[in-house]
């Protein structure tokens, strides 16, 4: 029986994942999830690729309070209220554009320092998938393993779900059906391909593994991808150690 393993949600783009026990899957994926980004001072999208070190900074986004808060890696931590925000920024990234406020106070300072230019927070004006391939993204732990991911460290991935008791890469399978995660149903569009973030230590940033090439090596030169993509058919509630069930089919059989 394949399960949920593990929810990793990004309330901010370009810093750390965070576990979550259970989540709300709406009908624009998660309502926390990738809502705030990063502008360096020259008004481009802060990345892990531009940015890696900065994936040893820790968010935390509690919307129903109207709390931002940063730990960054020296110990220290700042927080802000989301709705201090001024003036509107908009951003294009992957010619796809995102709106949103300027956060104002100590996140904005800390990221500052921390990146060591100047940064503007922006909490975006709507939830969804931002400049994401889809709402809700799921990887197979099997698919990771049979690639090489060091130590089993998918967190490498920042997948929205990561599931046990599938085959490798039978995810791909599942593009065109629908998938039952807890309360929540999804349908699976397409495979998601890999950028050299998947190289880079989740929790120093730094290159420690060859994963675009040991991608090749396992799936072929012009398959760079590893895990899916889904919109979501019906909200629910997803916790660790759901079930995964997938329409017409028994997985991980």
């Amino acid at each position: 029986m394949a399960v949920v393993a593990a929810l990793r949600v990004a309330p901010v783009k370009g810093l750390a994942t965070v576990s979550r026990d259970r989540i709300r899957i709406d009908s624009c994926g998660v309502t926390e999830d990738r809502r705030v980004f990063l502008l360096d001072e020259h008004g481009s999208v802060m990345t892990l690729r531009s940015h890696p070190h900065l994936v040893q900074v820790v968010p935390a986004l509690d919307l129903d309070r109207g709390i931002i808060r940063v730990s960054l890696p020296d110990g220290t931590a700042a927080s802000s209220c989301v709705h201090d925000v001024a003036e509107e920024a908009r951003a294009t990234l992957f010619g796809k554009e995102r709106a949103g406020r300027v956060l104002r106070g100590d996140v904005a300072d800390a990221l500052s320092s921390a990146a060591g230019e100047r940064v503007r927070v922006v909490v975006a004006d709507h939830a969804g998938m931002g400049w994401d391939d889809g709402a809700v993204s799921l990887l197979g732990r099997p698919s990771a393993a049979a690639v090489g991911t060091p130590a089993g460290d998918t967190a490498r991935y920042r997948m929205l779900v990561e599931i046990e008791g599938t085959h490798p890469f039978e995810e791909d399978t599942w593009i065109g059906r629908e998938i039952a995660l807890g309360d929540a149903r999804v349908k699976v569009t397409n495979q998601l391909g890999r950028c050299v973030v998947i190289t880079q230590s989740p929790t120093s940033g730094n290159k420690d593994w060859d994963g675009l090439r040991a991608l090749a090596e396992q799936r072929g030169r012009n398959l760079l991808c590893l895990g899916v993509i889904a919109d979501v058919v019906a909200p629910g509630e997803v916790r660790v150690g759901a079930e995964v069930r997938v329409a017409g089919t028994t997985t991980g059989t």
